[in-house]
C-alpha cells in the first residue's frame, strides 16, 4: 500500500472508531453536559445532521417517548460501503 492509501484507511478507520464511541457513550452518559460528549458531539453532529434529515428516529413501541437514531449506522455503513472502498480504488496501488 502506498503512503497517501495507508493514511486515508487509517483516517476512516478512526473516523468509524470515534463514531461508535461516540453512540456508547450517548447511550451511557445521557447528559448532553459531559465536556467529552460535547466535543465527539461536534466533531460528527455535522456528519449526522443531513442524514438525520432524512431518517428519522424508529420508536421500538407505540408508547416510546423518544425514538431509536439510526443515523450513525447509515453513516458507517456509507463510510465501510462506499467512501471507503472508493477512496481506495481511487489512491491505490
Amino acid at each position: 500500500m502506498g503512503p497517501i492509501r495507508d493514511i486515508i484507511d487509517f483516517t476512516l478507520r478512526i473516523f468509524a472508531l470515534g463514531l461508535f464511541v461516540s453512540v456508547v457513550l450517548n447511550w451511557i452518559l445521557t447528559s448532553p453536559a459531559n465536556g467529552f460528549r460535547k466535543q465527539l458531539d461536534k466533531c460528527y453532529e455535522p456528519f449526522l445532521k443531513p442524514i438525520r434529515r432524512y431518517i428519522k428516529p424508529i420508536k421500538l413501541s407505540p408508547g416510546a417517548p423518544v425514538g431509536m437514531d439510526l443515523s450513525p449506522l447509515v453513516l458507517l455503513i456509507a463510510i465501510w460501503w462506499a467512501v471507503h472502498p472508493f477512496l481506495m480504488w481511487v489512491f491505490g496501488a
